[in-house]
């Protein structure tokens, strides 16, 4: 669960120990925007995590831009199953990757990649439910929305 106090935590624990409110007011617009591209998914869906956190068979959201909270509307965020040296593309969120770089858009939903370079201090939204087909939390994203939101 990501909330203001997961956030003023992190934002310490990374060396914003006198600035950790703009910081968290960054983190909080980004995740917010984030968000708007996987409908269905709130808060309480994931976790703030570094990625070496993410083992294998576990859903995460990648944003380059999650813990410098800028950069609206450029890349993507792009939301990946760890398959051990792969990744699957499980959801592309709301970004203006087509107009601005057509080769982004090369990357579309259910591919199977290399894993992506990520830091292992990186942080990135680990996704914790598995919705059933009769529901459950996230069902509405899992079953029901469209995977790309991508203009």
């Amino acid at each position: 669960m990501v909330n203001d106090d997961v956030l003023i935590k992190t934002a310490r624990n990374r060396g914003f120990k006198r600035t950790w409110p703009d910081q968290v007011n960054r983190m909080k617009a980004r995740i917010l925007w984030v968000k708007l591209g996987f409908p269905g998914i709130g808060n309480d869906h994931f976790d703030l995590v570094p990625f070496s956190s993410i083992k294998p068979g576990n859903l995460f959201i990648y944003d380059k831009d999650l813990e410098r909270g800028f950069g609206f509307g450029d890349e993507a965020p792009v939301m990946y199953r760890h398959l051990g040296d792969k990744v699957k593309v499980e959801g592309i969120g709301k970004g203006a990757d087509s107009r601005r770089d057509p080769s982004r858009t090369k990357i579309r939903w259910k591919d199977i990649l290399e894993m992506p370079e990520i830091g292992e201090n990186e942080l990135v939204l680990r996704v914790n439910p598995n919705p059933t087909l009769n529901g459950g939390s996230a069902y509405y994203y899992f079953y029901k929305s469209y995977r790309d939101f991508r203009d």
